[in-house]
């Protein structure tokens, strides 16, 4: 008997699992930030364990800390919401995005995802018993959402359009035009808009997020999710939320309910005194993610690599095609030479088995011992 091979989430906790038996594996491939919580979170969490480690949290999170992520979303995203019934608490952005999926689909309704996208949203969709309807990009347009494309797959069971930018993995931000588009087509066929921020304060250049839930249309029809995992460094912590017009949001608040209750009171706490407290921890990492993205991307057009420019967020979407192998077989081929860890394309569509995943989350040094092991791979690949 033979094993079918692994594919999306379970082909990346292979390789993780892997990487994790060499000693001196350097991670370029997952999108966990290796900054340490900032102290002043740490402190607020511990103050909870004492003092608030008995309180009763209601499913859609504590006030106050609705409040400050309804502050946020306006200061940030430019998003007026009622903290009371428009903003929900959860474990983390993983559970925000199945609430959202949820909330819009059901057994037999379909949505529009543009290709490639965040792997997980394929596995939430089974759980709802949905259909995803791809919308392909491809490198020449910097993986370019076409709004004409998203409106010629309209089908009578289409539901809703996610929309995650900046997009992970390839790092494009959606611009304003075609958001306003994407929006148009939203309110004509009147689909419920999935967005994903979670990268939001992680922007390049002169390039722009915008929320849809900000623009004239996409507020009555947007659930918008976004976490502390990125801009704080608490991936561990698992605190996120999901803001969105009060009756879409009364469907997640009831599915919270039965699915995990309130999310944990001390992450609740710990996210008060992210949001509240001093933000240099973000602009920190912001600044350090932009000299780093420059040094992947010296480091790749030295290797003769092509890849979509890096618009936002913490990733590099690399061509590898050249090499005449799938990115599955080449990131193994990398791990197991070199003990680098980067994430195969196919693992988040399996139509883009000639890319490649790299991520810009290790210190300046070890980064450019990771990019000079992947250059004797490749080498060693093409001769």
């Amino acid at each position: 008997m033979t094993t079918a091979p692994k594919q999306g989430t379970n082909l990346l906790y292979a390789l993780i699992a892997q990487a994790r038996g060499y000693s001196d594996t350097i991670i370029m491939g997952r999108g966990d930030p290796d900054f340490d919580t900032p102290p002043h979170i740490i402190e607020a969490a511990k103050r909870a364990m004492v003092e608030h480690h008995a309180d009763y949290v209601p499913p859609e999170g504590l006030p106050a800390l609705r409040q400050a992520i309804a502050d946020r979303v306006k200061r940030v995203n430019n998003i007026d919401v009622d903290p009371a019934t428009e903003v929900v608490v959860t474990n983390g952005g993983q559970e925000a995005l199945v609430l959202m999926v949820l909330t819009a689909l059901g057994p037999g309704d379909a949505i529009i995802v543009p290709e490639p996208n965040y792997n997980t949203y394929a596995d939430a969709l089974k759980f709802a018993r949905a259909e995803k309807i791809s919308i392909p990009s491809t490198a020449d347009t910097n993986f370019r959402t076409d709004p004409e494309a998203v409106r010629r797959a309209i089908t009578d069971k289409t539901r809703a359009l996610l929309l995650v930018s900046p997009n992970n993995p390839t790092a494009t931000v959606i611009g304003r035009a075609d958001l306003e588009a994407l929006i148009g087509i939203a309110h004509e066929r009147d689909l419920i808009i999935i967005a994903d921020d979670i990268y939001d304060l992680f922007i390049y250049d002169d390039y722009q997020h915008i929320s849809p839930a900000s623009l004239p249309g996409g507020k009555e029809r947007t659930l918008t999710l976004n976490a502390l995992s990125k801009s704080f460094a608490m991936t561990g912590w698992r605190l996120g939320w999901i803001v969105g017009p009060a009756d879409l949001m009364a469907r997640v608040r009831e599915l919270k309910a039965a699915m995990t209750g309130g999310t944990s009171v001390i992450s609740q706490y710990a996210g008060l005194a992210a949001l509240t407290g001093p933000q240099e921890p973000v602009k920190m990492m912001a600044d350090t993610y932009t000299r780093r993205r420059q040094i992947v991307m010296d480091a790749l057009d030295d290797m003769g690599i092509k890849y979509g420019m890096p618009q936002g967020g913490q990733f590099v979407f690399a061509d590898i095609s050249f090499t005449g192998m799938d990115s599955a077989e080449l990131a193994q081929k990398i791990l197991t030479d070199q003990h680098v860890l980067v994430y195969p394309g196919s693992a988040f569509d399996k139509e883009r088995g000639q890319y490649i995943r790299m991520t810009f989350l290790q210190p300046e040094d070890k980064l450019r011992e990771g990019l000079e092991r992947m250059r004797v791979a490749m080498k060693n690949i093409t001769g």
